[in-house]
């Protein structure tokens, strides 16, 4: 309920400040309670306060107070800066409970900006994945989203099919044919226009999932071709062990890193090969298959300075099957001897030596190569599947008023495609959005957004 005051914790875990928010209608009557002096608050300027708990100082802390509607949630707002103490910040929460306000649930602050006209929807998640953002990309990403970019775009697209459509329905309702007919090269054209821009959107989301989710990769060979080895060349430590025997590797070992700005996900696996010494080692390579299905980019490591085998020539065959984009990974090439030349074609390889760390650089280049373009000239990108489901319905919409306008089909009928592709570009923006459709999205928020 929007006449409810909520407070939560705004901050993280660690650091010496902690960061209390109180939003809503009572928020500063609220504030006083824990004052024993009549200070003065002026909108958006910190006021240093000592604040108690009955008779007792609790603590002296940093106040700013945000009147409506020029605050975050278009409501009153109070910030309270404590001491990070978790007894300093439970205490406050729980006193402000007892004096009536209400914990606020995930993304709650966020949902009554967004009621409150503060923000659209796009607007909205762009904030959720800024605090989310772990990488220079997916910052840019979602700073394109939160800075209304996107939301300026759909909303001149939106506009331009509305004033479209209204022509379209003042002519099928001006039954004595007092105005001149629009032609059809007229109607194609505005049609074709949105069309092209909603298609590049669209084509954006491959890449934008990447950057927001990060790029899978998937290290795969036979045992003991240095699997683990590069692993830990690529993170510049020590996770995987690594040692001589066959089979060392038993499990997936998954470690998140940033290349030139972008977010990789790498997965050590288990070597592939006909016959496993035991179960564990048979659970490992199905594990290995599992990773190989999930990945975005395979990376085939062989060992060059030993012969390729029936083995290392099989599992080839499994990797086409994936029909995914893969790097042969031609490793240990500071080894004196070079014995295989199994280029594995149509696949580009990359030489290189995990002990000397030569080559690396070109295969880091290779990864974030993946993760590099389509975008639009502006630079907006998708990452969101509800955004991209969203576009693609409206894309597929007026697909459709196009063929029927090509068919010579009453006006009437393609009209009816457009209204449809036009509640899909307000559904985005979340003009039209259900309450329980806005309960699921803002759910995903952290708390104290």
């Amino acid at each position: 309920m929007q006449n409810s005051t909520i407070c939560a914790l705004a901050s993280g875990v660690g650091g010496a400040v902690a960061l209390v928010r109180l939003s809503g209608p009572q928020a500063l009557p609220l504030l006083r309670k824990f004052l024993r002096k009549d200070y003065t608050f002026e909108p958006r300027k910190q006021v240093f306060c000592t604040l108690y708990d009955g008779e007792n100082v609790l603590d002296k802390a940093l106040i700013t107070y945000f009147q409506a509607p020029h605050s975050f949630t278009g409501e009153d707002v109070v910030e309270f800066a404590l001491h990070a103490s978790p007894y300093i910040k439970g205490r406050v929460l729980e006193l402000l409970c007892q004096l009536g306000a209400v914990p606020a649930q995930r993304g709650e602050f966020s949902e009554r900006a967004f009621l409150n006209g503060k923000m659209d929807l796009l607007e909205a998640q762009g904030l959720c994945d800024l605090i989310a953002a772990g990488n220079k990309a997916s910052h840019d990403l979602a700073m394109n989203s939160l800075d209304g970019k996107m939301s300026a775009r759909l909303e001149t697209l939106k506009q331009k099919l509305a004033a479209l459509l209204a022509q379209i329905e003042v002519r099928l309702d001006d039954v004595d044919e007092e105005m001149p007919p629009l032609s059809a090269d007229f109607i194609e054209k505005e049609l074709t226009d949105v069309l092209a821009q909603i298609k590049l959107l669209t084509n954006t989301f491959s890449v934008g999932r990447l950057i927001k989710e990060g790029l899978k990769v998937a290290i795969v060979g036979v045992p003991n071709s240095g699997k683990s080895s590069l692993l830990n060349a690529l993170v510049g430590f020590d996770r995987a062990i690594v040692a001589d025997a066959c089979g060392t590797t038993r499990d997936t070992v998954e470690e998140t890193l940033e290349i030139n700005g972008q977010k990789i996900i790498l997965t050590d696996t288990a070597g592939i090969r006909d016959h496993a010494l035991d179960p564990a080692e048979q659970e490992g390579m199905r594990r290995s298959r599992l990773a190989m299905e999930k990945a975005d980019v395979i990376l085939f490591v062989q060992d060059t300075s030993r012969e390729a085998s029936d083995e290392e020539k099989k599992l080839v065959t499994e990797v086409q099957k994936q029909n995914k984009r893969t790097c042969i990974v031609r490793n240990k090439i500071d080894k004196s001897v070079r014995k295989t030349d199994l280029t594995l074609t149509p696949y580009p390889w990359i030489e290189v030596s995990c002990k000397s760390g030569e080559g690396l650089p070109d295969l880091r280049n290779f990864l974030t190569e993946t993760v590099e373009n389509p975008h639009t000239a502006d630079g907006l990108m998708i990452s969101n599947l509800r955004h991209y489901e969203a576009l693609l319905r409206a894309q597929t919409e007026l697909e459709e008023a196009l063929l029927r306008l090509s068919a010579n089909a009453g006006g009437e009928i393609y009209a009816e495609h457009i209204r449809a592709a036009l509640h899909y570009l307000r559904d985005l923006i979340g003009e039209v959005t259900p309450d329980d459709v806005l309960g699921i999205i803002f759910s995903q928020f952290c708390m104290g957004k």
